[in-house]
């Protein structure tokens, strides 16, 4: 049985989900406390500085608070803890993420505000708590059979950058091209080619065409 929220957190994160769709609105310099308090509920702007000292304070909440990363790590586990192969492996994480990462796109989005006003620095500070887990992921990747050996960096990136785009271009893709085929028959597409690249053998090539 689950505990009681207190009235002090749920004010907390009615603060914190008003300010969410604030920053994404009108970004963070367009979004002021007083906005904030009356977006929460009506509070008076007094009542925010029971819960965090300054805007900034609110935004490093959002991200501290409101990030994937956890649920991502223990999805991404579960889905390659059968994996025999590589090839295996990179289906299963990237199947997790394809999953995941969409219904966080609002992250996505606060982690571009954080890279325009503070560097990165919120995501970063966050990144840096999960950073080992995912690593001791991609090693036990680089340990299974079927692929060849890259740089652990490199495999990190790569499949970062897959999920990125995937999540961002279903969100500026018309939805009339998009919805020529499901969510699943991308996600084997993007599979495929990460798997099997995009070059052909040109001998096969022409024997195909011959």
């Amino acid at each position: 049985m689950s505990q009681p929220v207190s009235r002090g957190e749920q004010a907390r994160a009615e603060i914190l989900e008003a300010a969410k769709m604030l920053f994404l609105a009108n970004g963070y310099h367009g979004t002021s406390m007083r906005a904030i308090a009356e977006a929460s509920g009506g509070r008076a702007v007094a009542g925010l500085y029971n819960h965090f000292p300054t805007k900034e304070a609110i935004f490093r909440a959002l991200i501290e608070e409101r990030n994937p990363y956890g649920v991502l790590v223990e999805t991404v586990s579960s889905a390659v803890e059968g994996a025999a192969t590589l090839a295996e492996f990179v289906d299963g994480v990237l199947r997790a993420v394809f999953d995941v990462m969409p219904r966080h796109y609002d992250f996505l989005q606060l982690a571009q505000i954080d890279f325009r006003e503070f560097e990165g620095r919120n995501v970063t500070r966050v990144f840096e708590q999960v950073f080992p887990s995912l690593l001791m992921l991609i090693r036990r990747a680089q340990s299974l059979p079927g692929g060849r050996p890259v740089p652990d960096m490199v495999l990190a990136r790569l499949l970062a950058s897959v999920t990125l785009g995937f999540v961002l271009t279903e969100q500026i893709v018309p939805h009339t091209v998009l919805n020529a085929l499901s969510r699943k028959e991308w996600a084997d597409l993007f599979i495929d080619v990460v798997l099997h690249g995009l070059a052909r053998d040109d001998a096969a090539g022409e024997g195909m065409e011959s």
